[in-house]
């Protein structure tokens, strides 16, 4: 995501339980809250969701990595029916988690969903957003995006006169916040097709024209120069920015490969449709391990929308891309925040503790920048090539990437990861 957001914790919490159901020895156990934290429940392999916009209701059918007990976020959602292979099954919803205690075959889960107003779920405008960990609020699931999962989506009950941009599956393993949906009355762009028949465009609201032309003008080549340089793309053959109503001071974009959302008010900014774009190779395409490396999608793809936007628009646009960059620096700094790499792994609430600041994106970007004025643009362009090609579909952390930029380089990093990326402010 490129943005400046104010996101608000909304937290929920309910109960019920179903009559004439399942019943399993153990299952007591599990759903009167024992290890309610899911350290022992089963990870999630795909979720199949069919939503229903007239009535906020929706189906999602899970497929599970194993057989067993089952813990997702869901303290958003009115739960009203759950199953599995066997039948109806028992549950509880305590402290915001789904618990199911024996799972065989898919769980089935049928529950109601609400409009949020933080940035937290299904907004007023139409889209959706659950980064970071609000995916609990419009399906059951687990936020952590090293658990990757696949994903197809059917949506009925768009209102007349508008359409519902999203994507029908998505086949290769993706972060949970990567699903989304947007409903407006969208007007589409073509952009061109990449060497590699990728098709990019652009879905624009009314009276967006203008700011969609302009902010749009190299995302077909910066796409094709990303499949070029970094490789392949893993989330299809169509993709899209898509204009968004966020509501007043959201600004920005955020990576919903492969219709990736960009707020209305930042149609004609060139550098956040480009950044977004980065994503499908790192935030998406490689997963985080850990929330700690947020640097290594926020950073990562700073920096590669400044240099590829230099690399198929010019120069002066890629140095007034780092101008711009100084500037967001500067007042990071200025107020504050977590390390833009802060030491342990999943031990940080990434909103609570401020690591959801400029710092990342802004000394992330400068420090693949100072990498890159040492041993060359181009020998970090086939790092980052060679990163991907290793960890494409899975998860990965910073250390991952400080360990090979040294690896191919012969570059001592440790000076500035010290510097730009563990520093405390």
């Amino acid at each position: 995501m490129r943005c400046s957001w104010l996101l608000v914790l909304a937290l929920g919490a309910s109960a019920c339980a179903a009559d004439d159901v399942v019943d399993d020895p153990g299952d007591a156990g599990w759903l009167d809250g024992g290890k309610a934290d899911g350290a022992s429940a089963v990870n999630v392999a795909s979720t199949h969701l069919d939503v229903h916009l007239a009535d906020h209701t929706a189906v999602a059918t899970i497929a599970l990595e194993k057989a067993g007990n089952v813990a997702l976020e869901a303290g958003g959602l009115t739960i009203t029916r759950v199953s599995d292979a066997r039948g109806k099954r028992h549950y509880r919803v305590v402290g915001g988690k789904l618990l199911v205690a024996n799972v065989q075959g898919s769980l089935v889960v049928e529950y109601g969903f609400r409009v949020q107003h933080s940035a937290d779920g299904l907004l007023p405008g139409g889209s959706t957003v659950i980064w970071p960990y609000f995916c609990g609020n419009l399906f059951p699931c687990h936020s952590q995006p090293a658990d990757g999962e696949t994903f197809e989506l059917a949506i009925d009950g768009v209102p007349s006169g508008k359409q519902a941009v999203y994507p029908a599956r998505i086949d290769r393993e993706a972060p949970p916040y990567m699903l989304a949906w947007a409903v407006g009355a969208y007007a589409q762009k073509d952009l061109g097709t990449t060497d590699a028949g990728t098709h990019v465009s652009v879905y624009y609201l009314p009276g967006g024209d203008a700011d969609a032309t302009k902010g749009t003008k190299h995302l077909r080549d910066a796409f094709d120069w990303y499949e070029k340089h970094i490789g392949p793309y893993s989330f299809g053959s169509d993709v899209a920015s898509v204009s968004v109503v966020w509501g007043s001071g959201l600004y920005g974009g955020m990576e919903h490969h492969p219709f990736w959302h960009v707020a209305k008010d930042a149609m004609n900014d060139e550098n956040t449709h480009v950044h977004e774009a980065a994503h499908g190779w790192f935030g998406d395409g490689i997963r985080l391990r850990c929330w700690e490396d947020f640097v290594l999608s926020e950073g990562t793809v700073s920096y590669l929308a400044a240099h590829v936007l230099g690399q198929v628009g010019s120069p002066t646009l890629e140095a007034a891309q780092w101008h711009e960059y100084q500037q967001e620096l500067d007042d990071a700094i200025a107020t504050g925040g977590a390390p833009a790499w802060p030491q342990g792994c999943n031990q940080i609430d990434i909103l609570k503790d401020k690591l959801f600041t400029n710092l990342p994106y802004m000394e992330g970007a400068f420090f693949y920048k100072d990498v890159a004025d040492a041993v060359g643009a181009d020998k970090l362009d086939q790092v980052l090539h060679d990163f991907y090609a290793a960890h494409r579909g899975r998860a990965a952390g910073m250390q991952d990437m400080i360990d090979l930029i040294e690896q191919e380089t012969g570059f001592d990093t440790s000076a500035l990861v010290q510097s730009r990326l563990r520093h405390k402010f």
